[in-house]
């Protein structure tokens, strides 16, 4: 891919935190539940809550679009049909929202301003058709996310974008590849709960590759494994990034670390 900036919690039983001691993060599921969050209606106003130091516009006249895959020299890492999730699990918001976001998921404070939220990380890698850009999105298929301050001391990851459909479409993809997953989608009223700027920076790089699991991160790798196959097949059954984080013996983690998705899949199925 292109060397630009692209596309891109609730603590489970004490069995799979257990697991996760050897990775960068304490929580083996989580980034995966969203609190409950009042319907917001629709309206044009930016949030209040908008990244600090960014503009807090999106182009009025942007066509609003389905998000189309990132073009590059690097393989994609989805086909045409992977880009696609069904709008049904989610509760949507207008397509011609100028001020959408989306609750992505949370954490608790134990986990800290750093967290590297392994879970959305991977899931983006695997859906390039968004890009993960550190400004106010302007275009469709462009998202914003990052780390926010959560009721009573715990941490949100919120995402936003130009348009409504775009992130209909996110939190689409993200409760078809996250699969204990909560996201809602809010048009312009700040997501109730919130810092009202961000505490820090989704851990994103330029190059794909760059954002790969890494050892010992078994999260990380886990999560990698899930996002392909569930891309590869929205059929999948279960919940394979919680069964690998179960049984990791049982699952080709070392596969996680290839690029793009299809050589993951390729790797896991030998």
């Amino acid at each position: 891919m292109v060397k630009a900036v692209q596309t891109i919690v609730a603590t489970t039983a004490l069995f799979v935190a257990a697991c996760n001691m050897g990775s960068s993060d304490v929580k083996p599921t989580t980034e995966t539940k969203s609190a409950a969050t009042p319907e917001a209606k629709a309206t044009n106003a930016a949030p209040a809550n908008a990244p600090a130091n960014v503009p807090a516009t999106a182009k009025a006249n942007a066509a609003v679009a389905t998000a189309q895959p990132a073009t590059g020299t690097q393989p994609a890492v989805a086909t045409p049909q992977q880009q696609t999730y069904p709008l049904d699990a989610i509760k949507a918001v207008a397509d011609d929202c100028t001020s959408p976001q989306v609750l992505l998921a949370t954490a608790p404070k134990s986990v800290g301003p750093d967290y590297a939220w392994h879970v959305t990380r991977q899931a983006m890698l695997a859906n390039q058709q968004f890009k993960v850009v550190n400004y106010m999105p302007t275009l469709p298929g462009e998202v914003y996310i990052g780390p926010y301050g959560y009721t009573d001391g715990a941490f949100a990851l919120v995402a936003r974008c130009s348009d409504g459909a775009t992130c209909n479409r996110l939190a689409a993809m993200y409760k078809a590849i996250v699969r204990s997953s909560r996201p809602q989608v809010v048009c312009g009223t700040p997501i109730q709960g919130i810092s009202s700027t961000p505490i820090g920076s989704f851990r994103w790089d330029a190059d794909p590759k760059a954002n790969l699991p890494r050892d010992g991160e078994l999260q990380a790798l886990c999560a990698r494994l899930s996002a392909c196959t569930i891309a590869s097949d929205q059929s999948t059954p279960g919940d394979p990034f919680l069964d690998c984080q179960k049984a990791p013996a049982k699952f080709k983690t070392d596969c996680a670390k290839r690029y793009p998705c299809a050589e993951v899949i390729a790797c896991a199925g030998k």
